[in-house]
């Protein structure tokens, strides 16, 4: 079977632990979330995959505003790379927004590989393989 190749035009969102308060629970990135998983579905219409996958993910984040010149070439030739966000974490969250939608679980991936760069605008590039 070949790969399923899924691309979100938004910027990359770190997995965060919900916040608790005095009687209620609140995730941070919920609203996100649900923007995440529209995408996915709106681009992967086929049930969700049932054996084990790889995972192959990209986070591009958008240059910042403050940049000069010089450092937009040295992101773009990957010499200066993103700090923002921990790498884990947005692999934890586009990972929890694929299940149900595109894999069946999370215990089915056996491997992953990722990484951050900088682009024009941020986006995220899943790229999902089914084990034979």
């Amino acid at each position: 079977m070949n790969p399923i190749e899924i691309k979100i035009n938004h910027d990359p969102v770190a997995w965060t632990s919900p916040k608790l308060g005095r009687g209620f629970c609140y995730s941070t990135h919920s609203k996100y979330k649900e923007i995440f998983q529209s995408i996915i579905r709106a681009q992967y219409k086929s049930c969700p995959l049932r054996g084990y996958v790889k995972l192959d993910f990209v986070f591009e984040f958008p240059y910042p505003k403050s940049s000069t010149k010089k450092n937009i070439l040295l992101m773009q030739v990957e010499r200066i790379l993103p700090t923002k966000c921990d790498l884990s974490n947005c692999v934890k969250f586009a990972e929890d927004c694929l299940k149900k939608i595109v894999i069946e679980d999370d215990r089915n991936v056996v491997q992953i590989t990722s990484k951050k760069l900088y682009g024009l605008t941020g986006s995220v590039i899943i790229k999902v393989t089914p084990c034979e």
